[in-house]
């Protein structure tokens, strides 16, 4: 399908900067063909406003790098030259094909080509093979549009031979169905099963990275697939369970954090040791993964039986950490009976500002210090004993209180 005019498309276009098409006129009035290209056109066409826009062009590198003095080059190898216009960054690559891929990642050559054609051809599905010309409408060889409003994900040409070239592909298909909430081809999910093993040729960043958007996305149930397939037993290093309501990730928080733990939940990795053995096997930050160990820690303990050892709870957490764990446990109906309390005993804390940390305490350590304790080792000896006793009892949280007290805890441990 080629050049279909934009008019008769239902389309947001007029999402395109005016420094894309100046670019493309400077391009074009040298003598060279451009085009807007990629996941731009395909959001356009489905009335989002894109986070970037790509340009391609039947120009050299080197000819780019001529026309715009300010650009860097970028990915100059592959083709890629950054050009900067009014301070805003694009991507302007050459027309190109490219050989075979024998890591599954990257191609062994990238050559350049005068063909719109033969570049959209190398690219993964048929909703990101389509280029966009502002008077010449959509270019669209491999009838994307078609499986934009059939709502479908399939690959240019043999799904396998796509694959083969790069293994990320077979992520991104199922992103891309958790972001549009699109059904995969058959024949496109078939070929995932059967190179889901190719999925060990690619770097954990990359892998996590594109299992993070696909859990926050708008249909994270599309997680499904990447178990069907058996995508996530090459990815995971222990067993998990392969059945569970993954409908349910949607309503969880929409936090990354938050959204892991309940995916581990629901696939019956409920041990803490399993649930580091992924997150570090995925090469998450220490942040992300002490937060998701946090709640797993969380969800597979009993509730605290009384106030103090819920205030503890929520001292050693946080309580944003904790009420991602409790809204987490009302979604999967975990601990269904006592939660209800555990939530009135947490606003009751909450609105009564109970002191929940060492900094919240009425005295601080100088305090301690003018009244005669010794610092260091004896300084914080005491102000962990007063804290626990706060936890205790909050109304014990005042400087006439503390003070008095903490001289005669000092003179017991130390005197």
């Amino acid at each position: 399908m080629e050049n279909r005019n934009f008019a008769e498309i239902s389309g947001s276009f007029e999402f395109i900067p005016e420094e894309v098409l100046a670019i493309i006129n400077k391009l074009e009035n040298n003598g060279y063909s451009a085009y807007i290209v990629g996941g731009c056109v395909r959001d356009m066409l489905l009335g989002l406003k894109p986070k970037d826009f790509d340009i391609c062009t039947s120009a050299r590198p080197e000819q780019v790098l001529e026309l715009f003095p300010r650009s860097i080059p970028t990915g100059i190898k592959h083709g890629t030259v950054t050009v900067i216009v009014n301070d805003a960054p694009f991507e302007v690559t050459t027309f190109r094909v490219e050989s075979v891929y024998t890591d599954h990642r990257h191609p062994d050559k990238v050559m350049f080509s005068d063909s719109l054609t033969e570049d959209l051809k190398r690219r993964d599905f048929t909703i990101n093979a389509m280029a966009y010309h502002p008077s010449r409408g959509i270019i669209d060889p491999f009838d994307g549009i078609n499986d934009l409003e059939s709502r479908i994900i399939k690959t240019v040409g043999n799904p396998e031979e796509r694959f083969g070239e790069d293994a990320l592909r077979m992520l991104r298909a199922i992103r891309f169905q958790a972001v549009h909430g699109f059904s995969i081809d058959k024949d496109t999910l078939s070929a995932i099963t059967k190179l889901s093993k190719n999925i060990k040729a690619i770097s954990r960043e990359r892998i996590l990275e594109e299992l993070n958007k696909t859990l926050l996305a708008s249909y994270p149930e599309a997680f499904l697939n990447l178990i069907k397939t058996g995508l996530l037993e090459c990815i995971f290093p222990v067993p998990f369970l392969k059945t569970g309501d993954l409908a349910l990730i949607k309503k969880l928080p929409d936090h990354l954090s938050a959204r892991w733990a309940g995916f581990l939940q629901l696939t019956g990795i409920h041990d803490i040791e399993d649930a580091r053995a992924i997150c570090s096997g995925l090469k998450m930050s220490n942040k992300l993964k002490n937060e998701i160990l946090k709640i797993t820690t969380l969800l597979n303990t009993p509730l605290p039986a009384n106030c103090f050892m819920l205030r503890k709870t929520l001292s050693d957490y946080g309580y944003e950490t904790y009420a991602r764990a409790l809204t987490i446990m009302k979604v999967l109906n975990i601990n269904k009976k006592e939660l209800s309390e555990t939530e009135r005993r947490v606003n009751q804390i909450l609105r009564e500002k109970h002191c929940l940390s060492i900094s919240g305490m009425a005295v601080s350590g100088g305090d301690l210090i003018k009244a005669g304790i010794r610092p260091g080792i004896q300084l914080g000896a005491v102000i962990n004993t007063l804290f626990i006793c706060v936890l205790q009892n909050p109304a014990l949280n005042r400087r006439d209180i503390l003070i008095p007290f903490a001289i005669i805890i000092n003179n017991k441990q130390f005197g």
